[in-house]
């Protein structure tokens, strides 16, 4: 019906009903419910691993041995969880923080790249021995607490929360460096802008995001949102409905014209969300 290579999945708030009706699959979130996951399985072809643990970032590339490996083993047991619903082929995790300066993060603060690509390989290993795929998403660019009229060259990032995979280019690179068969990356559109916002100049930004579809053959899911990328709410995770944003249409096309599977990665209404999929069939 839209032109894309998969059928596309939405989340499952859109209900059952809709998602029917509309011939769409459905993605976990980062915090479903394992009831959740099990009301819709039949119907659930990705899941969301978390982030979080009792308020602190899961980083499987810490510096701290003891909260590294506590994070890997969340990864596997979701995974283990995910391989249990018969419809799941895909598995998406974030890259782990490169520092992560936050009161209620007591141990793992501090991550290591060459420690990241090897956790990452072990969970990408035992995802294969379940039958899943894992994917990789682009991280955000974390403007929590910057004021929205202090100009993006005079941030100082030194000590800001950073992740891994942000930019373009690292982010490719870890999924180069993982080099596991069952291993790609997972295109989030919206986090695309929030890197972009680092960059002051209106034009640079339009290229960094479409750099971020420079690789195609390495991106095998897409979590697909859109965002404001000429003012500073693009400096958020908007999540904003598709072609309500200001992300180029170029780079909306780039997405529709992927070999992955694709999540519309927010609902609002299912009158939105048929605004959606026509605006995504008219690309």
């Amino acid at each position: 019906m839209t032109g894309t290579k998969h059928p596309l999945a939405v989340r499952m708030e859109a209900g059952r009903d809709a998602l029917e009706r509309l011939g769409l699959t459905c993605e976990s979130k980062i915090d479903q419910s394992i009831d959740d996951m099990r009301r819709m399985s039949d119907l659930m072809t990705s899941a969301h691993a978390p982030t979080m643990k009792a308020g602190a970032r899961l980083n499987v590339g810490a510096t701290d041995e003891g909260f590294r490996q506590e994070s890997i083993q969340e990864m596997l047991t979701f995974i283990e969880t995910a391989a249990g619903f018969s419809r799941v082929k895909k598995v998406n995790m974030h890259p782990g923080p490169k520092q992560w300066p936050d009161e209620l993060q007591t141990t793992g603060r501090y991550g290591d790249y060459g420690f990241q690509i090897d956790a990452i390989r072990q969970i990408g290993d035992y995802a294969a021995a379940k039958g899943l795929e894992l994917v990789l998403e682009n991280n955000n660019a974390n403007f929590a607490g910057v004021p929205d009229d202090l100009p993006t060259e005079e941030i100082d990032w030194s000590e800001r929360k950073q992740s891994f995979g942000a930019s373009p280019e690292e982010w490719m690179q870890i999924g180069v460096d993982v080099d596991r068969p069952n291993v790609g990356l997972c295109l989030d559109s919206s986090h695309t802008s929030t890197y972009a916002h680092t960059f002051a100049d209106p034009k640079r930004r339009e290229e960094i995001v479409m750099s971020f579809v420079s690789r195609p053959e390495l991106i095998k899911h897409v979590h697909w949102n859109d965002n404001y990328l000429y003012d500073t709410r693009g400096r958020t995770d908007s999540h904003a409905l598709l072609g309500k944003g200001t992300l180029p249409l170029d780079l909306h096309r780039a997405i529709k014209s992927l070999d992955a599977t694709i999540v519309i990665e927010h609902f609002y209404s299912v009158e939105e969300l048929e605004e959606e999929l026509e605006f995504i069939a008219g690309l």
